[in-house]
């Protein structure tokens, strides 16, 4: 009889010796996990650029691919849509730059009568908090401004930083309009690329949620753009036939905070709101029903069908995500949050899918791949009549 032990049957593997040589190598990946965390956080400036420059890319392709159905390359479609596109952006700037060269100029000497107006209706409110509390803070406040503006404090480097970050904003954008070009360009070969690396048999699936993704993404950022531009137009007509102070800068800001969902329309009514209170109590609640129909507008005829199609998240899905984004990166990652948000609600959603196809075949399964793709929810067969079996 031999008296070797054996190892019972379904007995996890006994592990070997900790050596040198896997002391080494465990040292190396944690140190290759660090040093890939630190480079990245390093380049995450690097990072947001590139996400910004896909997002763009992905709103153009269907511009693209129409004009190359006019017998144009790639290359060509994008130069056009980039030709018009700024051709656009410098005839709305040349329109627009006067009338906010002169909002800004006045904007400096208008501020003071602006706490005026303030610190007088808080001493002519019925509530006594806001005749004394909220009178002496708006009073703090005039001259908090006015000895900032008695003693500005700028000195050279503080102008050589402004000047700094308009050069800045400038090569962003450039960066930005590159980036989004050579993606185009070079799409064909990096998704070619990548699909390379999953197994064949799931060569198709792969290729499919590649493009489901594409699509939820140009349709967020489609949408969004549209939504800004409408949005910011809207409100400057309306701002202007109200009489409104800074009209077009307000009109313009509301435009840009409606690209955060949920949470800028209520900051930019709210700013003009309050710009409106201002000049009086009544202009600011003309203002105030304005910013709401619009919101109203928005919210039950616009978004449904400049948004169709696009994203599909749900409201609290899309202020946690909000959230998240700005306490990580600030504002812009507050607007980057929600279409990162869908990338991974896409991923997630054909996981589940994928799950219930193979595991369920029963009307549990039909139901929650119907509720996750948006569609009816199935119906049981009709259960056979035993007389119709005899």
């Amino acid at each position: 009889m031999s008296s070797e032990f054996v190892e019972p049957v379904g007995s996890p593997p006994v592990k070997g010796p900790i050596t040198p040589g896997r002391v080494m190598l465990y040292t190396a990946s944690v140190l290759f996990v660090v040093a890939l965390a630190w480079f990245l956080v390093t380049i995450y400036s690097i990072l947001i650029l590139i996400v910004i420059g896909i997002l763009f890319a992905t709103a153009v392709e269907p511009l693209v691919n129409r004009l190359r159905r006019r017998n144009l390359s790639r290359s060509q479609a994008i130069m056009v849509i980039y030709g018009v596109l700024l051709a656009t952006l410098a005839i709305a700037f040349v329109l627009a730059a006067p009338t906010l060269i002169h909002h800004a100029s006045n904007f400096d000497q208008t501020i003071p009568s602006f706490f005026d107006n303030l610190h007088q209706q808080a001493l002519d409110s019925r509530s006594s908090f806001l005749r004394t509390t909220g009178a002496d803070a708006i009073a703090k406040a005039r001259q908090a401004y006015i000895d900032y503006r008695q003693n500005p404090n700028i000195d050279s480097s503080q102008a050589l930083s402004v000047v700094t970050s308009v050069i800045g904003g400038l090569i962003t954008v450039i960066s930005v309009l590159v980036i989004a070009f050579y993606w185009m360009t070079e799409k064909i070969i990096i998704k070619r690329l990548v699909l390379s690396l999953v197994p064949l048999k799931e060569r198709d699936h792969a290729h499919t949620l590649w493009d489901n993704v594409e699509a939820k993404l140009g349709g967020w950022t489609r949408g969004q753009l549209i939504l800004c531009a409408i949005m910011g137009v809207s409100s400057s007509i309306i701002f202007f036939a109200l009489g409104l102070k800074f009209w077009l800068a307000l009109g313009i800001w509301i435009g840009i905070t409606e690209i955060i969902p949920y949470i800028g329309p209520i900051i930019g009514g709210a700013t003009a709101v309050l710009v409106a209170l201002t000049q009086s109590p009544k202009e600011a609640i003309l203002v105030l029903i304005a910013v709401l129909l619009l919101q109203q507008l928005e919210g039950h005829i616009l978004v449904p069908r400049v948004m169709h199609g696009a994203v599909g998240l749900s409201p609290l899905t899309v202020v946690i995500s909000v959230i998240i984004g700005e306490r990580l990166l600030g504002p812009l990652g507050a607007v980057l949050a929600v279409p990162i948000g869908a990338v991974v609600q896409v991923l997630v959603q054909d996981l589940v899918i994928a799950r219930f196809n193979q595991s369920d075949t029963g009307m549990t399964g039909a139901r929650v791949r119907a509720a996750l793709e948006g569609g009816p929810p199935p119906t049981a067969p009709p259960t056979p009549d035993p007389a119709d079996m005899q």
